[in-house]
């Protein structure tokens, strides 16, 4: 802090430098000679007297007092009363008397100083003062940082809320560096209504009271920087309309709100650097003549370069403010081929045929899709789609098919068409089934026992109708015919309708391989399912199966496993 007022002793007229010395005590008379002096620098002498007003007695017109890193004592009221034309004092770094423990800690020494405009208490560690407040009208810049203010200005304790509140020509104020983590809007509103600097920078604050800005009329900066602030308040304009300069660097902000420097026309520098921020969108700052930013400065920011930055981009481009450094530091973080790059140098023409592409893409989805995937799905899945939808316009609009006595014990459905599936079911299954073996089995066949001049479906209908059992003899052809899904759904009909399960399937070739039907009932009623097998020794064991599962009920051969639920069909 001694950088402040140091270029400005020389302004004042003849100057005596004496810093870095020994000079362990003040001797008035060793300053007669210099009396014409008006600026005096003593500092970094190690100093610990105690002043009473009567060490500078001849230096009347000392307008400027540097005793920074000194050990000096302030416990009297009288220190520096002599000086009737002092108007810069530095004593800062001199915590040696405000930290001593067990006695008092004056300031009142501000008070007898009638032309004092800048005074310098940084680096003391005040932590603790015998008056809560100190009084000074001609006092216009105070540098407080480096002290205890977040002990000053503890939780339940209001003792020293009002502690800068009667400086009433302030203008500015440094309390940076004092630890704090909040302020109490009490403090915050009894600082001096005046003030045009606020410095804050440096603490440790996670939440700034803006509402409180309408305790300053005249503020013109604000710096919060080095903090822990993540957001500032939307609508600013409604708690200053003065603020000119906003420093919120090194915080944790991630977004800024879209409204919040709407209708703030004094604010015309604003400083956001290295804080979380990945996007903005190009109507948080305004555009044209609703824009008064002259000066924003972005370097540090995490930015996401993806199409949403466009915006920003442009609005950059369209508008006359200043971003320093902007091609070199203001640069994207994400994605990886993008990082470190300027967010200006982004590519905004890709962004731009976003909407093309989209509509391109989307037409082609439409229509490689649905090319690609009805063929496979049909082809997978036909069978198992059509006996859904058959299944389920069943029971909303079909009647109940009436019952009649069975005279049949099983009847067979197959491709008529093909001979050689014909000449198998004629000569092989017919003579295994109703000529061979004990039992006779009594088959119905569509060329031996339908009535002639009946339509075919009816003619379905009353075979299954008068059969006991339905045998499908299923091959690749005949599970694509309007016959095959015509008896199947009859034979679906029987059991949804008298609750009894008629289907006998016979595979003479691997068809419907990834049918749920087929797999499910695989595991509810494996020996309804039998396939022609390819070793000729096997088929005396084939035909028994066959006669095995017409002569008895479906049920009573379901696994174990699914007979609870199936009863709950029932």
């Amino acid at each position: 802090m001694n950088n402040l007022v140091k270029p400005l002793c020389s302004r004042y007229g003849k100057t005596l430098d004496l810093s870095l010395n020994s000079i362990f005590f003040i001797d008035p008379e060793e300053f007669h000679p210099f009396s014409d002096i008006a600026c005096l620098n003593l500092s970094s002498n190690g100093m610990g007297q105690d002043l009473n007003g009567t060490e500078f007695r001849y230096l009347q017109n000392l307008a400027y007092l540097d005793l920074s890193f000194n050990k000096l004592d302030f416990a009297s009221i009288n220190a520096f009363q002599e000086l009737k034309k002092l108007e810069v004092l530095d004593v800062s770094y001199n915590k040696h008397y405000f930290i001593v423990q067990g006695v008092t800690h004056h300031l009142k020494f501000i008070e007898n100083l009638a032309k004092l405009a800048v005074l310098n208490l940084s680096w003391n560690e005040i932590s603790t003062l015998t008056e809560p407040q100190v009084y000074s009208s001609s006092l216009k810049e105070l540098r407080f940082a480096g002290n205890r203010l977040d002990v000053l200005w503890k939780k339940d304790d209001h003792r020293y809320t009002g502690l800068f509140h009667n400086f009433t020509n302030l203008s500015i104020l440094d309390i940076s560096y004092n630890r704090l983590i909040t302020i109490p809007d009490e403090a915050l509103c009894q600082l001096p209504e005046n003030l045009t600097e606020l410095y804050l920078h440096h603490n440790e604050l996670v939440f700034f009271g803006w509402k409180n800005l309408t305790c300053f009329k005249n503020l013109k900066i604000l710096d919060l920087s080095h903090n822990k602030i993540t957001m500032i308040i939307a609508h600013l304009r409604n708690y200053t309309m003065s603020l000119e300069t906003l420093i919120i660097n090194h915080n944790y902000i991630q977004t800024l709100t879209d409204a919040f420097l709407i209708g703030l026309h004094s604010l015309t520098d604003l400083d956001l650097s290295y804080n979380h921020i990945q996007n903005i969108n190009k109507s948080i700052f305004l555009s044209g003549n609703q824009n008064y930013l002259k000066v924003l400065r972005l370097k540090g920011n995490p930015f996401e370069c993806t199409c949403e930055i466009v915006d920003f981009i442009n609005w950059i481009n369209s508008n006359n403010v200043n971003i320093p450094r902007l091609a070199t530091d203001v640069t994207c973080a994400t994605p990886d081929k993008w990082k470190k790059h300027g967010i200006i140098s982004f590519d905004i023409h890709t962004c731009n045929m976003d909407f093309t592409e989209l509509l391109l893409f989307l037409v082609s989805f439409v229509l490689i899709v649905p090319l690609t995937v009805l063929p496979i799905m049909s082809n997978l899945f036909y069978w198992d789609i059509w006996y859904i939808y058959h299944w389920c316009m069943a029971r909303l609009m079909y009647s109940k098919v009436p019952s009649s006595e069975t005279i049949y014990d099983a009847f067979i459905t197959y491709d008529e068409k093909d001979l050689a599936v014909s000449d198998w079911v004629i000569n092989d299954l017919c003579d295994q089934l109703e000529n061979r073996g004990g039992k006779h089995i009594l088959l119905c066949l569509e060329e031996r026992d339908w009535e002639p001049g009946k339509a075919i479906v009816d003619n379905i209908a009353e075979s299954i109708n008068q059969s006991k059992k339905t045998l499908f003899v299923l091959t690749k052809n005949y599970v694509k015919s309007g016959k095959f899904r015509t008896a199947f759904y009859l034979a679906m009909q029987k059991l949804m309708d008298e609750n009894r399960d008629v289907i006998i399937i016979i595979l003479l070739q691997p068809v419907l391989q990834h049918s749920q039907y087929l797999r499910l009932r695989k595991k509810i009623c494996k020996s309804s399912i039998l396939e022609w097998p390819t070793n000729p020794h096997a088929e005396s064991l084939f035909w028994q199966k066959i006669k095995n599962v017409l002569l008895t009920e479906n049920i009573s051969r379901y696994n174990n496993l699914y007979t609870d639920s199936i009863a709950v069909v029932r």
